[in-house]
């Protein structure tokens, strides 16, 4: 299957909607009417290459609720082809991530990366209007109430629950025009949201790598979006000194690398835990460090790089731990939290402060065992009817 298919049934009418999402019609009128507020702004850190530092939108709580349950009340049911690979949840069939994405371009020849620009930012609302309507089949009224719950500010808000979905649906009657052509040449072709890759097993020429970068170019101005030029890169397997990457990894081999930089950054990382350990294993920039280095280790045991084993052993005889002063705070915490009332359960910020303390008394009872096996007992037989997170914003 080449192109995004949706198979559900149409949805008619705003009755209809409402009763999909379990939202009464007036409260979905009245968070759509006031959309642009329920926003809050945020900056990620600065890139460490670029500088550039990167806007993102939380939606409020109503606004994000409503926003999981169209996802997983309808955009979860949509059939994606192989060659969207970013933002979308993997199958047994399909795995959907940066590595499965470079995969795909494994023992290449000739690789080329393109970059849209700006991308979240351009998805205007004419277009996520477009993709309710001609997509989805929905009734206009449909159509206009998810368009402003889905869009901020006219455009597709980057951290929206229902932005990566509609992202890959940007181009839903005409990519799969684009895959299917390259197919047929032997060429593959995969999207992971922003980023394109086209690739050939065999050595193609400049002039045919030129010809494919403007079939793209062609595909994005038919929703007003653009290559960004300096992001272009057309590489050619014999180009030892220059980088074979898709999505950060190399894929000179059939399987995806690390760069040997990367890998090298890893190393460091577990020796200045090791180093940090001696003097301190329940500082906070300890915990910090251990934290981000296990990520990095998960990500080379995925990988299926022969030191990840290695390394994970050496951080597990430092595991963070808590001092007298955590200790006793924790323990305060959770007798506070055995007085709230069954009443409040439900509420998000209980929830959030529930699995907090849990995972706080997985780290005490590294020391103190019997402690924490006590407080965790307690705590589960006081709050047995806390939902887990998935299921709070499926309530």
């Amino acid at each position: 299957m080449d192109k995004p298919l949706y198979p559900c049934s149409s949805i008619g009418t705003l009755d209809v909607l409402s009763k999909t999402l379990g939202v009464h019609p007036k409260k979905l009128k009245s968070i759509a009417s006031k959309v642009n507020d329920s926003y809050s702004k945020y900056e990620l850190p600065a890139h460490p290459t670029t500088g550039k530092v990167r806007e993102v939108f939380e939606p409020k709580h109503e606004l994000k609720k409503i926003q999981k349950r169209i996802n997983s009340r309808i955009f979860e049911h949509i059939i994606f082809p192989e060659y969207l690979q970013g933002g979308i949840k993997a199958t047994p069939e399909i795995a959907r991530d940066y590595i499965a994405n470079a995969t795909i371009h494994g023992r290449s020849k000739t690789l080329i990366n393109l970059d849209v620009r700006n991308f979240y930012p351009n998805i205007k609302e004419n277009v996520v209007s477009d993709i309710f309507k001609y997509f989805f089949k929905f009734s206009d009224e449909v159509v206009e109430i998810l368009t402003k719950i889905t869009t901020y500010n006219g455009s597709l808000p980057q951290g929206g629950c229902t932005s990566s979905y509609l992202a890959n649906l940007v181009f839903y009657n005409d990519e799969y025009r684009l895959f299917s052509s390259l197919k047929g040449r032997g060429l593959r072709y995969t999207r992971l949201l922003d980023d394109i890759t086209i690739s050939s097993p065999q050595l193609i020429d400049k002039e045919l790598s030129v010809q494919l970068i403007k079939d793209v170019a062609a595909l994005l101005r038919k929703r007003n979006l653009n290559l960004k030029s300096n992001k272009t890169k057309i590489t050619n397997r014999s180009e030892i000194h220059k980088d074979f990457e898709v999505t950060g990894l190399c894929v000179r081999a059939a399987k995806p690398r690390t760069r040997k930089k990367d890998r090298m950054y890893v190393r460091q990382l577990v020796f200045n835990c090791e180093k940090m350990a001696v003097e301190s294993k329940s500082s906070e920039e300890f915990h910090k460090l251990w934290n981000k280095t296990s990520g990095l280790i998960a990500k080379l045991d995925r990988l299926k790089k022969s030191h990840a084993k290695d390394y994970r052993k050496r951080l597990s005889v430092i595991l963070p731990i808590y001092d007298q002063y955590q200790e006793n705070k924790i323990i305060k915490r959770s007798k506070r939290a055995l007085k709230v009332p069954i009443t409040s359960h439900s509420q998000w910020g209980t929830i959030q402060q529930y699995n907090n303390l849990i995972y706080q008394l997985g780290i005490l009872g590294r020391t103190k065992k019997g402690l924490a096996k006590n407080l965790r007992k307690s705590l589960k037989l006081h709050y047995s009817s806390v939902p887990t997170i998935n299921k709070f914003w499926e309530q």
